[in-house]
């Protein structure tokens, strides 16, 4: 078992390290699956709880409003124990969300579970990576975040199908008594991987993992300048990517002339996005500025493929820039977390927590702003959603070229 843990762990990381990693990236998986629940089975739970379907839909993106509203004053507050102990309380939360989902006996009992889990999303995510960085030497903070992030590309491709999948077959109250059941077993390995461990040679940014008394989010010394530019950057990106993802089955319908060409290009999606986190995981500790313009540039060319797919063409040939589209955009958007995320790490110092804070509210910010944006372009020819994505996207690649906001190892 050692040998199969050695034989996967990230260069330069050791076995033991590795495992703890991927447990951190097991609690952003079922926390991503979650958040995404209703989407497969929206149907299924509209019918059940005697509701519309675009009601079942608000579950989405009202979790993303109460998560952007909470986050900070969240994160302060749970400054005040250890980091270890706020991130399991996250995800113990996350299971009582999960019980609620399970047992609702109506639309306000299932609304209640996604705010009690959207009230600690921005705890566990403004921890997540900083939780990894004390686990690894500085120099390997840009891969440790990388691998916790491949939870969220995993949620995709497994995550959110399976649960679909899964539900089908059980029902979608089973299957939400099946991932409150896998989280706790998340819950329990979380509390194995972030034990107190004699602390590395070259502690990362954040400070150690287990340090209560002391505050984790302690203050020190942050370019909160830089902070705030590189997630303003961030913030455009998201909106570029969530004002076409969220109809993503619409542009693929107009596209492809088929519904059913919707999961398979999800699937294209999830997978580049697995890609995508591997190769910036091994070079976003060594080059940051390269690539985070190469990730940047790759987002642009497939919003912009997908944008010339809408355009008049015979339909195999739409198809087929189309797959190459969603294949290069999926890719780089999972590959932009990781990119973002480190630089924010990096120049907050030791105060990494509370700025995470602000990137994962603006992050939520660029969800609900993305979804309202592309709900207003829906009423133009669909070419204009990945078409206006890619302007967005142009604006952020030529910042990052020109104001290299994302700061180097």
């Amino acid at each position: 078992m050692s040998e199969a843990v050695s034989a996967a762990a990230p260069a330069g990381i050791d076995a033991p390290t590795a495992a703890r990693l991927a447990v951190l990236a097991g609690a952003t998986f079922v926390y991503v699956t979650f958040e995404v629940f209703p989407v497969g089975l929206i149907h299924d739970i509209a019918a059940d709880l005697g509701v519309g379907a675009g009601r079942v839909g608000l579950l989405i993106s009202g979790y993303a409003v109460v998560a952007a509203v909470v986050t900070i004053p969240t994160v302060a507050l749970a400054a005040r124990v250890s980091r270890a102990a706020a991130l399991v309380v996250s995800l113990l939360v996350l299971v009582v969300a999960e019980l609620l989902a399970a047992s609702a006996t109506g639309f306000a009992m299932m609304a209640a579970s996604r705010v009690a889990a959207a009230l600690t999303h921005g705890v566990l995510w403004s921890l997540i990576a900083p939780a990894a960085a004390t686990l690894v030497p500085r120099e390997r903070v840009g891969t440790a975040t990388a691998v916790v992030f491949g939870g969220s590309s995993l949620a995709a491709i497994v995550g959110s199908p399976g649960t679909t999948l899964v539900g089908d077959l059980i029902g979608w109250r089973a299957t939400a008594l099946l991932l409150a059941a896998a989280t706790v077993v998340v819950t329990l390995a979380l509390v194995w991987a972030l034990r107190p461990r004699p602390a590395v040679s070259a502690p990362a940014p954040g400070g150690p993992a287990d340090a209560p008394p002391e505050p984790h989010g302690a203050a020190g010394p942050v370019d909160w300048s830089g902070v705030l530019t590189l997630c303003a950057v961030a913030v455009v990106l998201i909106v570029a990517h969530f004002l076409t993802y969220t109809y993503f089955a619409v542009v693929v319908t107009e596209v492809t002339g088929t519904p059913g060409a919707v999961i398979a290009l999800l699937a294209v999606f999830g997978g580049a996005g697995a890609v995508g986190t591997y190769l910036i995981g091994r070079h976003n500790d060594s080059a940051a500025q390269r690539a985070a313009a190469v990730t940047m540039a790759a987002f642009t060319a497939g919003t912009g493929l997908l944008a010339l797919a809408c355009g008049p063409a015979p339909t195999a040939v739409r198809c087929a820039v189309a797959v190459v589209a969603v294949a290069v955009w999926g890719g780089a958007f999972a590959a932009a977390g990781p990119v973002f995320q480190t630089g924010v790490m990096r120049l907050a110092g030791a105060d990494a927590d509370r700025a995470s804070s602000v990137y994962v509210t603006g992050f939520q910010i660029g969800i609900a702003g993305g979804s309202a944006l592309g709900a207003f372009l829906l009423g133009h020819p669909v070419g204009w959603l990945p078409l206006t994505s890619t302007v967005l996207a142009t604006a952020v690649l030529v910042t990052v070229l020109a104001l290299r906001p994302v700061p180097g190892s």
